[in-house]
């Protein structure tokens, strides 16, 4: 994982000692008789204190320095809500990156993997087919006693096997076609395609997971990127159907599928956002933040960027 832009367990652990000052403060800094006088009405005062004068002069003490320590316990909070408010501000934006940094898909490996099924998938089917078709000509049990053997060189030579009659007909037949053998195997790859990617160190844990349809294709991502002290950032995105490449030259494409992403802060917030992309790579993003404020973003293409989002709450 790379390295926080800052230090969210400090600010944590500020912002909790300072609520945690705020808290004694509470009191207006009175406690035991010196609390109890403070807040007995006049009458009880005067009959405590045997005195009008000592009761008002008491009153206006006690006034003064509950003022005082509540004005320092409503600081104390305000600060420690933006001592919290930029330790999760920085870490989401710094989870946001995180998560869309390219784990998913192919720095996961599961393009790699794709590729080599497809690549060893291939082969397998060319080498049945090669097969298939040294039985129909009677060549299998030579290139089962010959297995580096390569049917150009032996029917090349002089006096080769039988079969080579029927090979080199149906190569002058333009209606048949003739297989090619398919020399060794590429790499096999793993039985299962990978879906889940765990990194941790001393500053946090990284944890991605995805969901595939049956032709190994992500229809839904979660990453979740948690620090030290459990402040967490998780981003799940499903995609309403599977891939739509549109080709844009340049030997470019774009999957241009809608999706939808759901995203819970560190202090526990909720706001999804609505992708619907146009086959252009223009598209429409509809976010709702956790109070059910509604804004939309749009973009003109794959490359451009969201435009600053329109409140649709008026």
């Amino acid at each position: 994982m790379a390295d926080f832009s800052i230090d969210y367990s400090a600010l944590q652990t500020v912002q909790q000692q300072m609520r945690a000052l705020a808290d004694d403060a509470d009191s207006g800094g009175a406690t035991g008789a010196f609390k109890e006088m403070g807040e007995a009405t006049a009458s009880e005062r005067r009959s405590a204190l045997g005195s009008a004068d000592l009761s008002s002069a008491f009153n206006l003490f006690y006034t003064r320095s509950s003022s005082r320590t509540n004005q320092a316990k409503d600081g104390l909070q305000q600060l420690a809500d933006t001592f919290k408010g930029v330790s999760d501000t920085f870490f989401q934006a710094d989870a946001q990156l995180a998560s869309s940094g390219g784990l998913m898909g192919s720095k996961l490996g599961l393009d790699d993997w794709k590729s080599q099924k497809a690549a060893y998938d291939r082969w397998v089917s060319d080498d049945k087919a090669w097969h298939d078709y040294l039985e129909k000509i009677g060549a299998s049990d030579y290139f089962d006693q010959h297995p580096d053997a390569r049917i150009g060189d032996v029917c090349g030579a002089d006096n080769p096997p039988g079969f080579c009659d029927a090979w080199q007909n149906d190569l002058d037949d333009k209606q048949v076609t003739v297989p090619d053998d398919p020399g060794t195997p590429p790499p096999e790859p793993t039985d299962d395609p990978p879906t889940s990617y765990t990194y941790e160190d001393d500053k946090g844990k990284v944890d991605v997971r995805l969901e595939l349809d049956d032709h190994y294709d992500v229809m839904k991502e979660t990453s979740v990127i948690t620090t030290p002290n459990g402040q967490s950032y998780t981003s799940v995105t499903t995609y309403d159907s599977a891939p739509h490449h549109v080709d844009l030259g340049d030997d470019k494409r774009i999957d241009v599928r809608d999706y939808t992403m759901e995203t819970t802060y560190a202090d526990g917030s909720k706001s999804t956002a609505k992708v619907v992309n146009d086959d252009d790579g223009s598209g429409t993003m509809t976010m709702t933040d956790s109070e059910g404020n509604v804004t939309v973003s749009t973009r003109s293409g794959p490359d451009a960027d969201w435009s600053e989002p329109v409140d649709q709450n008026d």
